[in-house]
């Protein structure tokens, strides 16, 4: 048997996904190997280019946020659901789908930038509706 290699991932490079239905972001660890762990980062957004990257900042930085301890996960999770809708929605997205993206990093400047365009679907959200969660 052959091993099967995804040549649209690459577990070893930064990345992040984005889920709408919950509202998450996961910032992947790489991702955080990159920036050096920082004690606070923040997101910068330019939907004109349709670029987004996570920075190192300090406290006192516009948008910091802290980063929590990770000891056994392979993800930081960030909730922010008007970020992610906004992302959604200007990525014309489907709103069925969760999204992982792939990242460049920049470990000088404690940095890694994704492209939003590059954004792969990943998987298609069970949705339930008001009567199903109530039963």
């Amino acid at each position: 048997m052959s091993e099967e290699v995804n040549t649209l991932w690459d577990a070893k490079k930064p990345g992040i996904s984005v889920n709408l239905d919950t509202g998450r972001i996961a910032i992947h660890r790489t991702t955080l190997e990159i920036m050096g762990y920082p004690e606070y980062y923040r997101f910068l957004l330019n939907l004109r280019k349709k670029q987004f990257a996570i920075q190192s900042c300090g406290i006192d930085d516009d948008g910091a946020h802290r980063l929590p301890e990770i000891k056994d996960r392979e993800t930081c999770d960030v909730n922010s659901k008007d970020l992610i809708r906004l992302l959604y929605r200007s990525c014309k997205w489907k709103n069925t789908m969760s999204y992982r993206i792939q990242g460049t990093g920049f470990p000088e400047q404690q940095t890694v930038n994704f492209n939003l365009d590059d954004a792969l679907e990943l998987n298609e959200m069970k949705r339930t509706t008001k009567a199903e969660g109530e039963a």
